[in-house]
Formats: C-alpha cells, sequence, structure tokens
C-alpha cells in the first residue's frame, strides 16, 4: 500500500548575504512531515476546534508575531486568563498532532566569514530538509509518496525555490542520490491567506528554535514540541539530524540545556 506523505516548508530570515541583519543574522528553513491520512483526518480538525473556541471562526491565521504581540485577533491575549487558556489549549494541539519536525539554519555572519565563496542559504537548507525526508519517510516506508508544499512568496522568490528544489532532485546531495529522493512528487505554492494549518505549525516551531540559537538559552516553547524533532536513533541528539546549522553544528552544551528543560 502506497502511503502518502505531506512535508511543509516555511522559513525565518533573510537569505541575502548582501545584506546581513545584525539583530538577526540567520536565515532557518523549518519543515513538517506528517502523513496526508493524519494531516486531513487528525490535526486539521483539531486546531479548527481551537480557532472555533477563542475565536469563534477558522480563519484565523496562527502566526508566531501576531500571537507574541497580541496583535488583530490575537487581542484578547491581553487578558491573562485567556493568554493561559490560549497557551495551554495550543501547546496541546501541537503534542497530540502526529508529524516530525526538523529545522536548517544558516548563521549568515559565520557563514560569510567561513567561506570566500559561500552556499546560498537556499541550497543549503532545502538539500538538508530533502535529505531528512528520505529518512524520515522513504527509509521507513519505501512505497511512500511525498509532496512538498511551501508558503508562497512573492512569484521570482517562489521561482528561484523551485529551480533550487527541482536541481537538488536531478542532481541529488552528498548524502542522498537523485534516485533515491524520487519518492518526493511535486514542491507546491500555498498562499498565507489560504489558511494552512501545516505552515502555521512550522512557523510556531520555528521561531522558538531561531531564539534558542540566537539567545544561547532555551526558548520557553522548544519543550513542547522537542519529541517531535529528529533525532539519532542510537544516540538522541538532534544535532545534524533534525537540527543543521551551518558552518558549525550547534553547540552540545545548548542541546543539553534545551533537554534540562524538557525534563
Amino acid at each position: 500500500m502506497q502511503e502518502e506523505f505531506l512535508v511543509f516548508l516555511d522559513e525565518t530570515g533573510d537569505h541575502s548575504l548582501q545584506h546581513i541583519d545584525k539583530q538577526y543574522p540567520i536565515f532557518a528553513l523549518g519543515a513538517m512531515y506528517c502523513r496526508r491520512e493524519d494531516y486531513i483526518k487528525t490535526i486539521n480538525p483539531m486546531f479548527d476546534e481551537l480557532k472555533y473556541e477563542f475565536f469563534n471562526k477558522r480563519h484565523v491565521i496562527l502566526h508566531s508575531t501576531e500571537i507574541r504581540k497580541s496583535r488583530n485577533e490575537f487581542k484578547i491575549l491581553m487578558n491573562p486568563s485567556i493568554r493561559n487558556n490560549f497557551f495551554k489549549r495550543l501547546n496541546e494541539c501541537i503534542e497530540q498532532s502526529h508529524f516530525s519536525f526538523a529545522v536548517s539554519l544558516v548563521d549568515k555572519l559565520e557563514h560569510t566569514g567561513t567561506y570566500s565563496e559561500p552556499d546560498n542559504p537556499y541550497n543549503l537548507t532545502l538539500a538538508f530538509i530533502m535529505e531528512r525526508s528520505f529518512f524520515l519517510i522513504r527509509k521507513k516506508y519505501p512505497n511512500a509518496r511525498c509532496r512538498f508544499i511551501a508558503e508562497s512568496r512573492d512569484t521570482k522568490e517562489n521561482e528561484n525555490l523551485k529551480k533550487v528544489f527541482e536541481k537538488i532532485k536531478t542532481d541529488g546531495t552528498r548524502f542522498v542520490t537523485a534516485n533515491e529522493l524520487n519518492f518526493i512528487t511535486t514542491l507546491d505554492f500555498v498562499k498565507k491567506q489560504e489558511n494552512e494549518i501545516g505552515h502555521q505549525i512550522v512557523d510556531l516551531c520555528l521561531y522558538p528554535i531561531a531564539r534558542t540559537y540566537l539567545t544561547h538559552k532555551c526558548h520557553p516553547s522548544v519543550p513542547v514540541f522537542y519529541d517531535k524533532i529528529y533525532k539519532n536513533p542510537n544516540n538522541g541528539s538532534p544535532i545534524g539530524y533534525g537540527l543543521k546549522t551551518f558552518p558549525n553544528n550547534i553547540s552540545t552544551n545548548l542541546v543539553l540545556e534545551i533537554e534540562k528543560y524538557c525534563n
């Protein structure tokens, strides 16, 4: 029986290496890997219920920035009681959803300082995310098919990402051959306004990882989804498995601090 999987992509930061914001000098790509059936029958209904519970409608986009700043639809979170209840329910939804998660992050200051001709952050991060799909999906489900779904930007951005995607599929990577990636069928683009919960979940998980990397302290939200990050089956470490930072691996000490908050 052929298993169908979805991989939702979202990003944080600017991938440009010419103009680097020293306050946020990173580009990170996050991915949520899930069965299509789980997504349709379990994950979507669970988050729809959450939205109706607090906003009385489905068409509310769970965006980490808006939630943190209690803006627009999330002004209700200025009430401490509602805020506590909302985060309790949101965390429950994430914890109960069946998905795996991976993040590939480029520290642009270190990247440009290390290499005279640094690779484009999109190339590095997307290649890693596609490799993870092989290990998370194809190795476990030999007959699987998988569709990548990115949040749409402008036409040029979409075209550039599509070119990188097709090149990786054609050439493979250092660790996975083109043949091993042939189970990935397409890369589709969906606008934020279309309210795809997969992208919203990636956004909610990606920002805390980025802040953890930048501050060297575990963001309070990371323990909510840490068990979903792909890890080394032998030692349980996410380094290089579901959490990859370029040009250097995330420090072991920081991972240990994260795990201290998770226990």
